[in-house]
């Protein structure tokens, strides 16, 4: 095999002579073995803290497959986890009658919109399909009217910052700043085989769906699909000319992280018995660009690695230093970006890729100079 075949194998992951796992997936396996076995060995809110993690990790990876691998970055995410998490919130809330929000906004009864979603599976199925349904209208207008570049990001940041002022100013159907409470009554109805799911239940159903959706993700992206999304990012007017619509394809992939991101939205609140505007907002979309960044884009694993690492840290420097935490996460987060471009997981596949060169490069001396 000449030099240049096996260069070209090695630019495939796994494929590669040099028999290794790519280090992308090394991590990955270790991050799910460790998330697996955090019941075995630590307290119920820290339970509570790393099941709050796992829906941010769906959530970092329902971005990265829009933004990582079809380069369409996103500044109002936040937009589709709260509208997943608000309409399976408001369903769970309204269980035990008329939740305390409604109560005190002056309203006697459960609205007539909301009393579809007492019934849980309808309330799930509406928190997945309410965020695919805005995604999929919002991207056959952004799409199709060919809105590129700061337009589209600026499309995108004005639609989240007029969600989270909807949510704050109908306080009487969406809780206000205060958010909804009372999600705790809901969860305690959704039984397995007649016995309530404790903490510990639903953190596993986290965990399982963080698996589901990294598998699922992992299948999106290795597929032909996956590679005319990535052909969408590198080189549009090429994948134009051979005859492919790149709009139809937005709207897809556009479609399904609105799916997975309203689905991480619901996974939330099992872990918080509360959603509120934080989870919704201008402020949470912008610090989700900030985990892919820290953990390197296009890979799915760097998307877990960053909203993993940034979120720990957060509740790790708030107790060590204080109301000062924010500025020591901050320098820590831009030596991070300036020294790793490319972010932790990107940073550490060039440095396998560039040994795996080397190796090659050896062997074909060796057998040279034989």
């Amino acid at each position: 095999m000449s030099f240049e075949e096996r260069l070209e194998k090695l630019k495939t992951p796994g494929i590669s002579g040099i028999k290794s796992v790519t280090i992308e997936k090394w991590i990955a396996y270790r991050i799910f073995l460790l998330l697996l076995l955090i019941p075995t060995f630590t307290s119920l809110y820290n339970m509570l803290v790393f099941g709050k993690i796992i829906s941010y990790m769906i959530f970092a990876l329902a971005l990265d497959i829009l933004w990582g691998y079809a380069g369409l970055m996103n500044l109002g995410f936040a937009l589709f986890f709260g509208l997943g998490g608000y309409v399976l919130g408001i369903g769970l809330s309204c269980q035990a009658g008329l939740p305390a929000f409604m109560e005190f906004g002056g309203l006697t009864q459960i609205p007539l919109l909301y009393k579809p979603l007492l019934n849980i599976p309808f309330a799930v199925l509406m928190g997945l399909l309410v965020p695919s349904l805005v995604a999929f209208i919002l991207g056959l207008f952004i799409f199709y009217s060919k809105i590129k570049g700061v337009f589209y990001n600026l499309i995108t940041l004005a639609l989240v910052a007029l969600f989270e002022l909807l949510l704050a100013t109908k306080q009487m159907y969406t809780g206000g700043s205060s958010g909804i409470s009372g999600i705790g009554f809901g969860l305690e109805k959704i039984t397995f085989f007649g016995k309530a799911i404790g903490i510990k239940g639903w953190y596993y159903i986290g965990f399982a769906a963080l698996l589901l959706v990294y598998l699922l993700c992992r299948l999106l992206t290795k597929a032909r699909f996956g590679s005319v999304i990535k052909s969408v990012r590198d080189n549009e007017a090429r994948l134009q000319f051979l005859g492919y619509n790149p709009a139809v394809f937005k709207i897809a992939i556009f479609t399904i992280a609105a799916f997975f991101a309203g689905f991480a939205g619901m996974i939330y609140l099992p872990m918080t018995s509360f959603i509120s505007i934080e989870a919704a907002g201008v402020s949470f979309s912008t610090t989700i660009l900030v985990w892919l960044a820290i953990g390197g884009r296009g890979n799915l694993t760097g998307a877990m690695v960053g909203a993993l690492l940034v979120s720990f840290l957060q509740s790790t420097l708030s107790d060590v230093f204080g109301s000062m935490w924010q500025l020591v996460l901050g320098v820590v987060l831009i030596l991070i970006v300036y020294f790793l471009p490319k972010g932790i997981v990107g940073t550490l596949q060039d440095i396998q890729y560039n040994k795996r060169i080397a190796k090659v490069i050896e062997e074909v001396k060796a057998k040279q100079g034989a």
